[in-house]
């Protein structure tokens, strides 16, 4: 039977340390029972889950993941996982916020959250060879997590960005040459970082573009060159990503989930659903793999 989605903000897990509405270490099994893992998760924040060991899996969105020894994991704000282990985990979770990875600017666009981020694998599996590098990288930064002194907050943000910049080289998904510094690379960030915001309200081009003070063909055309898809497209692959999230992980019905992105017509919502899947919501609920 389907859950409803518990929202997880960082001041909910840990209410001491100074850096608790933006940045937090646990031991992952500390964090499982802190929280309720039979129910799926939302986080207002990232999270990169660093097993040392274990057996298990986890749904993220609506893929199937297993767990297991030396995998990391990591989690965008906003995205749906449910963990199901075997065993006791051993490890560690990351969590921050935006505006703390952002807290030291390096003048390095690359390593923007919007930017690094934005190209982060959803997980690695760590080789035996780097593996005593990436835990020193993050045992450094436990190390001055529970240390707090002058200019801690400053060395964990620059240590958490070295350790992000190790984790996308893992997994080889990007060089320097593949993510562009320009203004259009910029706008296009800008671009999806609106849709993110405004997805339920707006699904055409137009009210971004004037929020981005273009016309909607100059951003439709930026937006194809940049990601190669259609400003719309990429407007709907986020109303149909949280429609999928919501069908797969909460108990609303159809004509709510409807409602809850902003249409105000059930069969509207139906048939823009079907144009990207091929089938219905009630369909795709039912054959997903999260029963």
């Amino acid at each position: 039977m389907k859950q409803d989605i518990k929202t997880l903000q960082l001041n909910h897990l840990e209410k001491v340390h100074a850096l608790k509405n933006e940045m937090q270490i646990l031991p992952i099994a500390k964090l499982f029972e802190k929280i309720d893992i039979q129910n799926p998760l939302r986080n207002r924040f990232y999270a990169v889950f660093l097993f040392k060991d274990a057996t298990g899996s986890v749904v993220i969105d609506d893929q199937m993941y297993e767990v297991r020894k030396d995998r990391f994991f990591f989690l965008n704000y906003n995205q749906v996982y449910q963990f199901s282990p075997l065993s006791e985990p051993e490890g560690f979770v990351l969590l921050f916020t935006k505006s703390f990875y952002n807290y030291v600017y390096t003048g390095n666009k690359l390593i923007r959250s919007d930017t690094a981020l934005a190209t982060m694998p959803q997980t690695i599996d760590i080789k035996a060879s780097f593996r005593n590098e990436y835990w020193q990288n993050f045992e450094a930064i436990r190390r001055e997590f529970h240390n707090t002194r002058l200019f801690s907050k400053e060395i964990i943000c620059m240590q958490l960005k070295i350790f992000i910049l190790r984790f996308i080289r893992a997994a080889k998904t990007t060089n320097r040459r593949s993510i562009a510094t320009d203004h259009k690379k910029e706008t296009a960030e800008k671009f999806a970082e609106l849709v993110n915001q405004h997805y339920k309200q707006f699904k055409t081009t137009a009210p971004y573009a004037e929020m981005l003070n273009l016309t909607p063909n100059y951003l439709n055309t930026l937006i194809k060159d940049q990601m190669a898809l259609s400003a719309g497209r990429l407007i709907k692959n986020r109303v149909i990503l949280e429609a999928e999230r919501l069908l797969l992980h909460s108990t609303l019905s159809v004509t709510e989930i409807s409602y809850e992105l902003g249409f105000t017509d059930n069969s509207h919502f139906g048939k823009y659903f079907k144009s990207v899947n091929h089938m219905s919501p009630k369909l795709y609920r039912n054959q997903s793999i999260v029963g």
